[in-house]
């Protein structure tokens, strides 16, 4: 009996040196908690790294962070709760809600024209077909033309000459007039007042240009003298009135639209990708940390953001 209870007593001390785990035997929880190679004590609170949440340091070395939704992803851009930025028809408005989708307006966007048969882009200037005055297609679709007075071209019929029509022999003189012939030195009384998109005005009367910026006055002869103020900038195809901002192609960016009509954008380096682990991922994208439980997201500045839960260790059998 001696001999099989020793036996027994070197079988749990060879299982106890071969470094298998003792039953109900738990270690002691670290007394400090670790997040983005950063420690922090129980109780003590610090940034996620989403410059949204928040985090806390919990016993056992846990990390507790609030949930919050701070961003918006649309076409690949991350956009922050609240912030209004372009839809991608370059008309609509859009902007980012607090439950983290996005939410656009739902006008009807016109990009091109029509007139005299012909296809216009919008914001597009074109001759009007008279010889002298200019056309340009609205943002809603309608074409706006200037209405100067257009003097005839030069030659016969710009030299003040009229079409007669046939007439009868004159017994008074007993001379003919022939038909198709011109009266010298004819000058056409100049009109009273001005005619500028469908609309008369009177001599010395100021109106708006159409382009929701300069000013016309209508001159005598029918002139129509528009104030030539640039409104407008042209950035890939859209349109932004002066001062107006916008982000830039890059969506890192911003621009502005200068009073001169160019577009002045900042030159800061942008960061699209993040490196974790020998691995790229895109700015925004959410990947597993390889613990087992924890995720980490790639930032826009390039750095790379992970929970850092406490991870229990995996059962054996």
């Amino acid at each position: 009996m001696e001999g099989k209870l020793l036996l027994v007593l070197l079988f749990v001390a060879s299982v106890a040196a071969s470094g298998k785990y003792r039953p109900n035997y738990k270690p002691n929880p670290p007394p400090v908690c670790t997040y983005e190679g950063k420690t922090y004590n129980v109780g003590q609170k610090f940034p996620a790294g989403d410059d949204c949440n928040t985090c806390t340091c919990k016993s056992g070395g846990r990390v507790s962070c609030s949930k919050k939704t701070c961003f918006c992803d649309y076409n690949g851009e991350e956009y922050k709760v609240g912030q209004k930025f372009p839809a991608d028809d370059g008309c609509n408005q859009c902007s980012c809600k607090s439950n983290g989708r996005v939410w656009c307006s739902k006008k009807a966007c016109i990009t091109t024209c029509k007139y005299n048969g012909q296809k216009y882009k919008v914001g597009q200037k074109f001759p009007k077909g008279d010889g002298c005055n200019t056309c340009r297609c609205k943002s809603n679709g309608s074409v706006s033309c200037t209405s100067k007075y257009c003097p005839p071209p030069s030659g016969r019929e710009g030299s003040g000459y009229i079409l007669l029509e046939k007439a009868e022999e004159s017994l008074e003189t007993g001379s003919k007039v022939a038909s198709g012939k011109y009266r010298p030195n004819y000058r056409p009384n100049p009109p009273r007042g001005c005619t500028y998109e469908g609309k008369t005005y009177n001599v010395g009367q100021k109106f708006p240009a159409g382009d929701d910026c300069n000013t016309c006055t209508c001159k005598s002869g029918g002139r129509v003298s528009c104030s030539k103020k640039t409104c407008f900038c042209d950035y890939n195809g859209q349109k932004y009135k002066v001062g107006q901002k916008f982000p830039a192609d890059d969506g890192c960016n911003q621009c502005t639209c200068g009073s001169n009509g160019r577009v002045w954008c900042s030159k800061k380096t942008c960061i699209t990708t993040c490196k974790y682990n020998g691995q790229k991922y895109k700015v925004g994208q959410k990947f597993p940390k390889g613990d087992g439980c924890n995720t980490c997201r790639c930032k826009s500045n390039g750095s790379v953001s992970c929970s850092n839960k406490y991870c229990p260790p995996p059962s054996y059998n």
